[in-house]
């Protein structure tokens, strides 16, 4: 479990997360957002590391770009392929199609967040399509696998 410690204009709170990525990217949200405020930290405490204290989301680019890198990676586009493929361009949910609605918007959704669960990133067992609403809504607190 990591925990990390966010500090601004002399209040402070603590918030536990998963994975050491995700804490990262809360804590990039978090700097980029106070980044005017004067004397915003925070402390990432991991269970096997010294404590790591930023102050400025430039020290996290590193963080970003593993982001973006992985939504850009051959690996995933050809996966993400494979899974419109699979499950027939359909809402897994709701079976909303853009061969119905040329409006709707489908999603690969990772059944098991990346957040917390990133060796399943790239396993096609742990993806579904998901339309915008349907995705949206299940955001990353539900596990629930809509596909048979």
């Amino acid at each position: 479990m990591y925990q990390v410690s966010y500090a601004v204009a002399g209040r402070t709170r603590r918030k536990p997360y998963q994975t050491e990525a995700g804490a990262k990217r809360a804590i990039l949200r978090w700097l980029q957002q106070h980044q005017s405020s004067e004397g915003c930290r925070a402390i990432l405490y991991s269970p096997d590391e010294a404590p790591l204290s930023f102050s400025d989301a430039s020290e996290l680019d590193e963080v970003a770009s593993q982001q973006v890198n992985f939504y850009s990676s051959q690996a995933w586009l050809n996966l993400r392929r494979q899974v419109f493929e699979r499950d027939n361009n359909r809402c897994a949910c709701c079976g909303a199609s853009p061969a119905h609605d040329p409006n709707t918007v489908l999603h690969v959704d990772h059944i098991k967040p990346r957040s917390s669960h990133p060796e399943l990133a790239l396993d096609i067992d742990n993806l579904q399509i998901l339309c915008a609403a349907c995705n949206l809504g299940k955001s990353n607190l539900s596990q629930r696998k809509w596909r048979e």
